[in-house]
């Protein structure tokens, strides 16, 4: 069944294709304005267009852009994790001006359909929801940057997620891309984040997630971290009390 692309107040939904240099253009120039703060993430939007980027061999990808009244106002990254039975959800947001109008849940609603539409693709009954990463207020800096925390956290909430009981710190980068390279990141570093999982219909009706799953598909499957890795073995020690 395809997706309703009809939103709020005369939103339009729009996927983005790698052959579409203009709707390219569109999600990057988006990103740029909503995630000033993610420069370093910027090059991702265009390999995830393709839908299987060699770099991304576990994931199928989408790019989505929103348009309401002849302007682009909205951003949404994603992708269905082909080993598991559930997405990951890398970005999602909007311009200020159209904040406030349910797009959000409107948004969530249909990254779930498409996830359900991915999983039986894959031979699969359906997708049990999403994960993301969200930053911690408590890590802000400065007030300006704890008020986009809250308000991002705020945001997600809202849209139906819940905060894992997960000690989980962000990888500079996936291994192993070829459109980013350590050098590129050399002055970032690490940092904590929440990782919220936003559940399905389906997801919602399981009693006992699944942590472990949840840890090795965004460490070994979106990021691509060997198992041994620390930040892997960090969180899988909280969860198994090792």
């Amino acid at each position: 069944m395809p997706l309703d692309i009809n939103g709020p107040n005369g939103a339009i939904l729009h996927e983005v294709h790698a052959d579409d240099a203009h709707l390219l253009d569109v999600a990057c120039d988006l990103f740029a304005s909503i995630f000033p703060e993610d420069h370093r993430h910027l090059s991702y939007v265009r390999p995830s267009a393709l839908g299987r980027h060699p770099s991304h061999p576990n994931t199928l990808d989408h790019v989505w852009v929103v348009e309401q009244g002849g302007e682009w106002v909205g951003l949404r990254v994603f992708s269905y994790i082909l080993t598991r039975d559930f997405g990951y959800g890398a970005y999602i947001g909007f311009l200020p001006k159209v904040r406030g109008q349910g797009m959000g849940r409107w948004l969530v609603s249909l990254v779930h359909a498409q996830l359900d539409m991915d999983a039986q693709l894959f031979g699969k009954p359906g997708s049990i929801g999403f994960l993301g990463e969200v930053e911690r207020p408590i890590d802000c800096e400065t007030d300006e940057e704890r008020r986009v925390a809250e308000r991002r956290l705020q945001f997600h909430r809202r849209c139906g997620a819940i905060i894992l009981p997960v000690p989980f710190i962000e990888p500079l980068m996936i291994e192993g891309v070829d459109y980013l390279s350590p050098e590129d990141v050399r002055d970032e570093s690490p940092r904590p984040m929440y990782l919220v999982f936003n559940p399905s219909k389906r997801g919602s009706e399981i009693q006992n997630l699944n942590l472990v799953n949840f840890v090795h598909g965004i460490y070994l499957d979106v990021y691509r971290l060997p198992r041994q890795h620390e930040f892997v073995r960090h969180s899988l020690a909280y969860l198994l009390g090792e």
